[in-house]
């Protein structure tokens, strides 16, 4: 599906970047770049954050000897299609500190640093879907990740779109972006009545 064949339509104006970010489930094979990996992870390396701690950490793999590891945490109604896509990674926050401090911003500031990979891979002609769909004792387990410092957010893969005819026919019907929410119901001027 090309930007073109997007259905959506902003109810005001907004970067096309946004409307045109949507997280599809099949995957071409095509591998990413070194490049273009660096470049993805570069745009979440400049998301905000309180205090400027950076509290994000991205664990990925693409075709080397651990993708197995990586593609074994999924769930399997994950695995049928994730496992397709050139790049999987897992994303961890960083939720207390070794002084034993727990920021509250961390797991709201790698959200911003997710979003903003999710939309420098976009820039890039490069979809992503992150996943709730995880095992997330093996991501600790497997990853070599302290389950003590960081909490695990999603697993998420990024890589070109694919063709929708890849997909089981029940995934095939949900191959599309989309809609959102209303403006009003999303934000309100002035103290909310209760």
């Amino acid at each position: 599906m090309t930007a073109s064949a997007n259905p959506r339509v902003p109810s005001a104006e907004v970067n096309p970047l946004f409307v045109d970010r949507w997280s599809p489930r099949s995957f071409s094979d095509q591998p990413l770049t070194d490049n273009e990996i660096a470049s993805i992870f570069e745009g979440a390396r400049w998301s905000p954050s309180s205090f400027n701690r950076q509290p994000w950490l991205f664990v990925y793999e693409t075709d080397g000897p651990d993708r197995e590891v990586f593609d074994s945490i999924l769930m399997p109604g994950n695995q049928v299609w994730a496992t397709q896509a050139p790049l999987i990674g897992f994303i961890f926050a960083n939720t207390k500190t070794p002084e034993g401090r727990r920021p509250r911003t961390s797991q709201f500031d790698t959200g911003a640093a997710w979003m903003a990979l999710a939309l420098q891979a976009r820039s890039m002609g490069i979809y992503t879907h992150g996943m709730a769909g995880i095992d997330n004792d093996a991501a600790y387990e497997k990853l070599g990740v302290s389950s003590e410092y960081y909490t695990v957010m999603c697993g998420f893969v990024a890589g070109r779109i694919g063709p929708r005819e890849a997909l089981p026919s029940d995934l095939q019907e949900r191959e599309s972006p989309n809609d959102r929410k209303s403006l009003s119901e999303i934000a309100h001027k002035g103290v909310m009545s209760s």
